[in-house]
């Protein structure tokens, strides 16, 4: 769903900001473009070459070039963002987004961005935790951003609470379901995938040792190409594909028929790729 998708990545100075060279990985994995705006400060903790080399992209920090005759047109970065993540974003950050402040070239650049804003929060616990934060987050959703929500462990600090930026992975997800719920659908697809588990009694089944990545992987690739996926799935340690409107977890063949039998008959298009068991027993000791 990345793919071909303007990102801008807005860092803020937060010791959070080394987690940023593995989020442009992410995005340039899913075959995102990537570019990226910087505040003087985020540079202490990350360095702008690193973000070039990853992105492949000049890294914005100041509104004139250090040539000191060129303008670093911060318009010109909002108008060609799909998707305009800050992360992290401090609390300083965080205020001037909440105020309109406009002192530096990433909160310009919010300023004149008319894409959908995602923000994920990083600070200590206590900051967090302040009823300004929670009062300027408040504020920025009633403006239609979006926020990644802050997480429980360790910090900088040495404290262990809520305020850790979300994880790199976690963020991609999160953007990637964002374009997937907002694309118009195409139509209706059910999948079925994995074993069947057949039970002899409360210890034992008939299986076999299908994985489910066959039909997870279809699921996958349907979904970002814009349909609406339902996946009945037999036991599976795969990870359920972002954007799946109907996941079904099933155990039996019987309950995977029933799944299957009910979902089909508004479907457009149906794949069986599950490895349903060859045997049920007829009496099961439970």
């Amino acid at each position: 769903m990345l793919k071909g998708k303007n990102i801008l990545l807005g860092i803020s100075g937060s010791i959070a900001a080394y987690k940023c060279a593995e989020l442009v990985r992410e995005f340039k994995k899913s075959q995102a473009n990537v570019k990226v705006v910087m505040t003087k400060s985020a540079v202490d903790f990350v360095t702008p070459l690193t973000l070039q080399t990853l992105s492949q992209e000049k890294v914005t920090i100041e509104f004139v070039h250090e040539d000191g005759q060129t303008w670093n047109n911060h318009v010109d970065l909002g108008l060609w963002a799909d998707i305009f993540v800050i992360a992290p974003c401090t609390a300083k950050t965080l205020s001037g987004i909440a105020n309109g402040y406009c002192d530096n070239i990433l909160l310009a650049t919010y300023l004149s961005a008319k894409c959908p804003v995602f923000v994920a929060p990083a600070m200590d616990l206590d900051m967090f935790a302040h009823h300004t934060t929670t009062e300027n987050l408040k504020k920025i959703k009633s403006f239609g951003n979006h926020v990644i929500d802050a997480k429980s462990g360790e910090l900088a600090s040495g404290l262990s609470g809520k305020g850790r930026m979300a994880e790199p992975s976690e963020i991609k997800d999160t953007i990637e379901s964002f374009f997937i719920k907002n694309t118009p659908k195409k139509g209706k697809v059910l999948i079925s995938a994995g074993p069947t588990f057949e039970a002899i009694d409360p210890v034992r089944f008939i299986g076999n040792r299908s994985s489910g990545k066959m039909g997870y992987a279809i699921a996958s690739e349907f979904i970002a190409n814009g349909y609406e996926v339902h996946l009945v799935s037999g036991p599976s340690k795969e990870k359920t594909p972002i954007g799946v409107h109907n996941f079904i977890k099933v155990q039996s063949a019987g309950e995977m028929y029933e799944a299957v039998m009910s979902e089909s008959s508004n479907s457009d298009i149906l794949i069986m790729t599950a490895a349903v068991a060859d045997y049920t027993p007829v009496n099961k000791e439970i």
